[in-house]
């Protein structure tokens, strides 16, 4: 575990050092930078843009909007498959599965298409609604669902309980780790997603923060050390949420492989 970590955290580290001057590129390459190299100007180049706060909060809204949908599509999808019974849900649930193995930038294309054609490139709309679909939360809402006994369903409904008030008032409580997971796995994957964005956000006032970063590192030459920086940046609200809930994470990775 020792030589994993740090096999883990050492490109974290070289990032980081690079970021505030380290010669990585040199003669032998530096892991830390010397004290003439030592500065934080790179982190200000990002920070004082004319467009880093246009980032931020598009990036807010593109990760806090995709999280919002794909949990209440999981959820609902989820019960669906682990608490109705109905013709070819075997086969819906292995569909699930085989599309968990599709790499998602494989439909990037056709999705764009389909967004030109209703006129949603460059919009909020556009950026979140195709990315709310998600095999894998369906599957770990599916398996969470499948642990909790069928009794409190059935008695909340002789208490005269509708369906909807079933499942986000009743059973969603009871798979709660497995949700405090898939909202935190979520949120920062889209916070750090670059692919989709670079494909539908064509003006520079859609951009998110990863996507205005990588734009700073252009020029007649790549800006590595900008580019650093921006990437420190990027990970302080990811590394802050994982630290925060990393118990939650574990507790909802053990949930969701339990069956019933």
């Amino acid at each position: 575990m020792l030589v994993t970590g740090v096999l883990y955290l050492y490109p974290l580290f070289i990032v980081i050092t690079t970021s505030l001057g380290a010669n990585i590129f040199g003669r032998p390459p530096e892991i830390t930078p010397s004290l003439s190299e030592f500065t934080f100007s790179n982190f200000g180049k990002i920070l004082f843009n004319a467009g880093f706060n246009i980032w931020i909060v598009n990036s807010t809204i593109y990760a806090s909007g995709i999280t919002a949908g794909m949990i209440v599509l999981a959820t609902l999808t989820g019960y669906v498959l682990s608490k109705m019974d109905f013709r070819g849900r075997a086969q819906l649930f292995w569909l699930t599965l085989v599309m968990m193995m599709i790499p998602s930038i494989v439909m990037y294309l056709p999705l764009y298409l389909t967004l030109a054609k209703l006129r949603l490139v460059d919009t909020y709309l556009g950026m979140i609604l195709p990315m709310i679909g998600s095999p894998f939360c369906v599957f770990l809402f599916k398996q969470s669902f499948d642990s909790i006994p069928k009794d409190y369903e059935e008695a909340a409904l002789v208490d005269g309980a509708g369906k909807l008030y079933v499942i986000f008032r009743v059973m969603l409580p009871m798979i709660r780790p497995t949700l405090i997971t898939l909202t935190i796995l979520e949120f920062v994957w889209n916070w750090n997603n670059f692919s989709w964005p670079l494909f539908v956000a064509t003006s520079s006032n859609m951009w998110n923060l990863a996507l205005g970063i990588w734009s700073m590192g252009w020029g007649y030459s790549m800006k590595f050390y900008v580019v650093a920086a921006g990437s420190v940046i990027l990970l302080i609200v990811p590394m802050i949420i994982l630290f925060v809930a990393s118990e939650s994470i574990f507790k909802g990775i053990v949930t969701g492989g339990l069956k019933k």
